[in-house]
């Protein structure tokens, strides 16, 4: 009743603001039972919330005293809690948890704020407290949730449980990598569990989840993985440490490689085939231009016609990914998008005397462009970034299939896309790589390196495209040419067509 009229009360982007998803009461139950199995004295909430974690213990009718601490900043979800703070056994605090004292616990239950670090407000006051704390610097955190686990490790006693969810995208970024150290090297990790219909048990979440079980017993054991399918599964667990579809020991999870990929071609049907090798054996994804101001730059025929800017200012730019709907983006295309006077060119300053440059700059910076985070730290501000057209693109953000281009044309590419440049090796393979990328099993492959973030959403950093999978030089050469050609030739008419020559295509390569 709590949580149904907190959020009919509560716009979106108030919980979005707090960074509040609620934890179901099914899971809620599953991590209670888990922590609680050592009869531990004090418990610790560092994220309140509408409380489930303390219900949930408090139905298991325990029999013995404990205690449960908590901490909840939001004054609106407070007011929500009135009876609940009544408990002599409930300490509350109505204050920030990574701003208080370090203090242990026998067991830790958290659901954290899911926001990025950067938009928490008070973080240069607190991070170097928190720092202190811990003793390690936490420089390029990206994610709240991330420095509560860090955290909530510290204030675990000897032999104390410790349950946690957390983004799934933890476990493939760079700040993860020291988190991950600490688990495994402290054998504090015992269980990881993630859902594969995350929607039917989260429906609140906006980012895939997971849940981590750490125990600080310090017993060198197999880390158990489990795979939970709905919420029927749930109800049938009667021990979540019972549970589980595989076990991974300490080496086959080291801290510096994603884990996503492993975790993944355990529940997964699709696995790397034999022979493949990474990606960046035949050149490099790199990000997009990032401008600072792309409605600045991004200009289209009439404005650019408007500023009488002459082609030596312009360059031809992909600025925005929805421009392509193709899989083949050629000349003919790039003319279209001219036409329809779309936002196909980019600012590219190269005569800095030239009035109606001089004009353009003095507009863009009465309009602030040249105070943006990104500009102000260029010189000149509206200098553009140094980039070749890519005969690749992979598109940063996708739903569903990902959205790869061939690149005919000498249009270079903004953030939208992330942009393939071949080396020596792959210079000559770059229709071959294209076709691997559109068949079913070159997707499936990719995205065991992908970052999701909830309703489908996947995203993909240069690096996670650099590291993915794909056929060696010999099998890439086994490809006909007369069929990679063919693919290529009818992809835009017959999208679904090719996608099928190409899988006959790679399962002739890898089978052969």
């Amino acid at each position: 009743m709590r949580k149904s009229d907190y959020i009919a009360n509560t716009s979106i982007s108030y919980r979005k603001d707090y960074g509040q998803f609620f934890t179901p009461s099914l899971v809620g139950y599953m991590m209670a039972k888990w922590v609680t199995e050592n009869q531990p004295k004090t418990i610790l909430d560092p994220a309140f919330g509408l409380g489930v974690f303390y219900e949930e213990i408090s139905k298991l009718n325990l029999q013995y005293k404990w205690h449960f601490t908590a901490y909840e900043i939001d004054n609106k979800i407070l007011r929500y809690l009135d009876n609940l703070k009544k408990n002599n056994n409930l300490t509350l605090f109505n204050q920030d948890y990574l701003a208080s004292d370090i203090n242990y616990y026998d067991a830790i239950l958290c659901n954290p704020p899911y926001m990025r670090f950067q938009k928490f407000i008070n973080r240069h006051n607190i991070l170097p407290k928190i720092e202190q704390q811990i003793g390690k610097k936490l420089v390029g955190y990206s994610n709240i949730a991330s420095i509560f686990l860090i955290k909530a490790l510290q204030q675990l006693n000897p032999d104390g449980r410790l349950a946690f969810i957390l983004p799934f995208e933890f476990f493939n970024t760079g700040y993860g990598k020291e988190i991950k150290k600490t688990l495994i090297e402290k054998h504090l990790l015992k269980q990881i569990i993630i859902f594969a219909n995350e929607k039917d048990i989260f429906p609140d979440a906006t980012t895939t989840i997971c849940i981590l079980l750490c125990q600080n017993d310090r017993l060198k054991q197999n880390i158990k993985i489990t795979n939970i399918n709905n919420t029927q599964d749930i109800q049938a667990i009667s021990n979540i440490s019972e549970y589980y579809h595989y076990q991974l020991n300490n080496s086959q999870l080291p801290h510096h490689k994603k884990w996503t990929p492993i975790i993944l071609s355990l529940i997964s049907e699709q696995k790397i085939p034999e022979g493949f090798c990474k990606l960046s054996e035949y050149g490099t994804f790199k990000r997009g231009i990032a401008t600072g101001a792309n409605d600045f730059f991004a200009l289209n025929k009439s404005k650019i016609d408007k500023l009488q800017i002459n082609d030596n200012n312009i360059c031809l730019c992909i600025t925005k990914s929805n421009l392509i709907k193709k899989p083949i983006f050629t000349n003919n295309d790039l003319e279209l998008l001219v036409r329809q006077d779309k936002p196909i060119y980019c600012l590219n300053v190269k005569e800095i005397n030239n009035q109606a440059v001089l004009n353009y700059i003095k507009l863009g910076e009465e309009k602030g462009y040249h105070q943006r985070y990104l500009t102000k730290n260029r010189k000149p501000w509206y200098k553009l970034e140094k980039r070749e057209p890519a005969p690749i693109l992979f598109g940063v953000f996708n739903r569903g299939r990902l959205k790869v281009i061939r690149n005919f044309t000498t249009a270079i590419n903004l953030t939208c896309y992330h942009g393939f440049y071949a080396n020596l090796f792959g210079k000559n393979l770059i229709d071959k790589l294209f076709i691997y990328l559109i068949s079913d099993v070159g997707q499936n492959i990719i995205k065991m390196n992908k970052r999701s973030y909830g309703n489908n959403l996947d995203k993909f950093e240069p690096g996670d495209l650099n590291n993915s999978y794909c056929p060696n030089v010999e099998q890439l050469n086994f490809m006909n040419e007369q069929e990679v050609n063919k693919i290529i030739e009818i992809v835009n008419m017959d999208k679904k067509e090719a996608i099928i020559m190409s899988n006959k295509l790679i399962e002739k390569i890898i089978n052969d």
